[in-house]
Formats: C-alpha cells, structure tokens, sequence
C-alpha cells in the first residue's frame, strides 16, 4: 500500500502544502520586518531634532559637546534600543554612543541621508549600521547645527545591537511556532485533500490495473469488460485505448489462431497431395529397377516417362508451397518497376498458346490496349497472369475462349480475365482463394496443388489490390482486379 500511487500522491501534495506553508511564514515574517521598520521610522522620523532641541546640543549655533557626551551616556544607559552618532559633512564618523569595541565603520553612506531629509522621503529608508560591514537600519537623522549651516549630522540608529539582539531571538520563536502549524495544518489538509480528490482517481486506476491483470492472466484470448467512464479527461481517454487496444488484441489472435488451424489443415492436406505423387513415382522407379531386364524398350520408356511426370508435379507441388509460405510471411516485398502491361499480357498468352491450340482454346486479349507504364513488380505480376490464365484453362474444353480485358481508369486499369468454362456455382465462390479448397476440389483431378488463386491473391494484396471473381454455372467465371498506373 505504502507504493501505490494513491499513498505516493497523497505524500507528495502534502509535502508541497508544507513547503509553500514554510515558504509563506518566511514571506509573512519578512513582510512585517519591513512594515515594522517602516512604522518605526515613520513614527521616529524627528527624533533626532527632537535630541537636539530637548538636550540643547547647540548653543549659540555652535554643538555643545559637553551635551552631546551626557547625551549619549544618557542614552547608554536609558534606552539601549537606539545608538547616537555624530558624522561630518562627509560620513566620516566623529563620536558615537555605542561601546568602542563593537563598531566597525569610521565611515557611513550619505545617500541614505540625503534620501531621508527630502520632503518626499518614502519610508522605509535604510543606512549603514556602523557595526557591521554589511547591515543597514531604519535612521533617524538631523543636520546640525542647524539646517542652513551644517557642519554635520546627528545619526541615530534606531534598533540598536540589543534591541535586534532580542528581537531575532523573538522573531526566532515565533517564526518555529507559526512554521510548526503552518507544516501541520497543511499536512492535515494534504491528507484531506488527498483522500477527498485523490481516491476517485485512483479508484479508477485500480479497477483498470485489474481488468488488464484478469486481461493478462486469460492469455490475452478473452476482451476484458472494461468499464469506460464517459468524459474528456486523460483517465477517460487512457480507458478507451486500453479498450481498443483489448479488442484489436483479442482479433489479432482469434486471426492467428484461425491462420495456425488453417496451416495445420493446409500442411495435413498437402501432405496427401505429396504423398501420392511420391508413392506413384516410387512406384515406377522400383518397377524400373525390378524388371529392368523383362522389360520392353517400349514400357520401360512408358514407366520413365510416367515417373518424370509425377517428380513434375511434385517439384511444382513443393515450388508453389514454398512460394505461398514466402508470399504468407512477406518476404517477398515487390520490386517495382515501370512496365507495358499489354506487353506483359502478350507475353503470357504466347506462353499458354501451344496448350491452348492443343485442347482447342483460344486465348485473346481486348479493351485498351495503348496505356500508360504501370508501377509494379513485373515477375510477380507476370505469376500472377500465369496463375489465372492456367487455372482458366484447367476448366475449360473444346470451343471455349479465355479473354484478358483492359480497361484504363482514372489513375489506374481494370484487368479482366474471364473463361466460358465449367463456372463455379455461387456457394463456393467465397472459398475459392481458400488453399484448403483449392487442395480438396475434385474437379481440379490432380493435377495442380490448388495453391495457385491463393498466390494470386497474395501478390495482389502486395500491390494493394484485391482480387473479386464472378461467376455463373455453365457460362464460365470472371477474374477482376485493378492496378495504378
């Protein structure tokens, strides 16, 4: 408890009340110092004429001397608080009443003095107190011995050594007394304040500490209920996050968890799609190797040339699930270049055209056929063609077409590529970028790994482009995406 944020802000408020209480008491104690010295100089502001005119210090326009020594014992002994000193027009200071021993100064400012006899003097004013080198006091002064023929000047300290003597030591205590309950009243109201202002905000901590705990210990699996508190504020805003960040956590691994289950079907099925190839191709090789002798040159080309066709197929089986691992896990990042797509269009019917003849197909091309350089990966874009192009021709016989179509868009072309083949019927059009599907499709009689429109798809999405198929029993199936010029 002693570590919770709660405690540690209760703490830290307090400890700031104390110190701005401390602070204050030093303000206050320094801001009645100077009111003080600027109601005692105000009040003794004739003093020292009233010194000269009441012990009569001048006679006949001449100070007395003899007056200004029974003054200044008088005063020794009378009233300690103040001290008497006689300067010269220059500052230089020519007797005093204080004890020889303690004053150090032979000189004080005449600034002060001058600033004190002005009509307009704003009090306090403060002059060189001779007993220290680096103190200044509230005065009072007068020319003597008159104002219009001066020959120097009464100088009158008026809180004098004993005087600051016991006034500190007051001040002192005082100042420990108010600074005392200064400290303990805010350390009182630190403590209400922190419970009062506090515990609702770290309530709210507490209970989203809590939901996270619970969030954490489920595996990050199960969305937390977290409890949003409506309003603007960090805390708010910190709840929403949490949220949000909760539930993209929790989708991202429902994904992952539907990505592993959907491999480990992938892998189980493909190992199927491996197997059989790898069976039959064992199968002619150890025929091969058996009956080498009994043999004619006729079976023995036949089984060499069955057994070739099958280690085909299984090479092209273990390319394209190579190839979708890569594509899957993006280590393939495309490299774009700028590039012909009608040439790359071209390019790849001539590839398909053999075969297409062969089975009676014709492959063509349509729509705009002038356009702009695309921005692209074009090995990965030829894949691509080759991928739709194939699996068109694996669903179509004698009499059909295959129609690659360009459209230019704004910015962009549409691409096309439609069969008047078999069709796909509209229950399993969302399927058919599944490799689950692909691998377990019964038409498709085994000869392909069904990993070929799942690639498509892939390559697609590198380029930032989805693929969309339409398609009707019968009339043939229709391959639609679009690419930035």
């Amino acid at each position: 408890m002693k570590h919770s944020l709660y405690t540690r802000l209760a703490i830290t408020l307090a400890f700031s009340l104390g110190l701005v209480g401390l602070v204050y008491a030093l303000f206050m104690t320094t801001t009645v110092q100077k009111r003080s010295q600027y109601t005692e100089q105000t009040l003794n502001r004739d003093l020292a004429k009233t010194l000269v005119a009441e012990r009569n210090l001048v006679r006949e326009n001449e100070l007395d001397d003899d007056a200004l020594k029974r003054l200044f014992q008088a005063y020794m002994n009378v009233n300690p608080s103040i001290e008497i000193y006689l300067i010269d027009l220059e500052g230089k200071i020519l007797s005093y009443s204080a004890d020889p021993g303690r004053v150090q100064r032979t000189f004080v400012s005449l600034q002060p003095v001058k600033s004190f006899l002005k009509e307009d003097a704003m009090f306090p004013v403060l002059g060189d107190d001779p007993r220290a080198l680096d103190r200044q006091k509230v005065f009072s002064v007068t020319p003597i011995p008159s104002a219009t023929h001066p020959s120097g000047y009464l100088y009158v300290i008026l809180r004098g050594e004993q005087y600051d003597a016991v006034e500190q030591l007051a001040r002192d205590q005082e100042l420990l007394r108010l600074s005392a309950w200064v400290v303990g009243i805010a350390l009182l109201v630190g403590f209400i304040v922190g419970l009062l202002v506090f515990y609702p905000i770290t309530k709210r901590l507490r209970r989203l500490s809590k939901q996270v705990d619970v969030f954490r210990k489920s595996d990050f699996k199960n969305q937390p209920s977290l409890r949003i508190t409506q309003g603007s504020d960090e805390l708010s805003q910190l709840e929403s996050n949490i949220s949000l960040m909760a539930q993209q956590i929790t989708q991202q691994f429902a994904q992952i968890s539907a990505q592993d289950a959907q491999r480990r079907d992938l892998f189980a099925a493909l190992s199927h799609d491996l197997r059989t190839p790898l069976a039959t191709l064992h199968g002619y090789l150890e025929t091969l190797q058996i009956k080498a002798n009994a043999l004619q040159a006729e079976q023995r080309d036949e089984y060499t040339t069955r057994a070739i066709q099958f280690s085909n197929r299984l090479k092209d089986l273990v390319d394209e699930l190579f190839e979708m691992a890569k594509l899957d896990t993006f280590q393939v990042a495309p490299n774009k270049e700028a590039f012909s797509l009608p040439e790359l269009v071209q390019d790849v019917l001539q590839q398909f055209e053999p075969h297409a003849k062969h089975i009676g197909v014709q492959l063509k091309m349509a729509g705009d056929t002038e356009l702009a350089l695309l921005d692209g990966d074009i090995g990965l874009m030829q894949r691509v063609f080759e991928n739709l192009v194939g699996n068109a021709l694996r669903h179509v016989q004698e009499g059909d077409d295959i129609t690659i179509t360009l459209k230019a868009l704004t910015g962009g072309v549409e691409v096309a590529v439609a069969d008047t083949g078999c069709g796909i019927a509209a229950s399993e059009l969302d399927k058919i970028f599944d490799p689950l599907y692909q691998v377990n499709n019964a038409h498709r009689g085994g000869q392909h790994s069904g990993l070929g429109l799942a690639i498509v798809r892939r390559i697609l999405e590198l380029h930032h482009s989805q693929v969309l198929v339409t398609s009707e029993e019968g009339s043939g199936t229709t391959f639609t995406f679009s690419l930035p010029l």
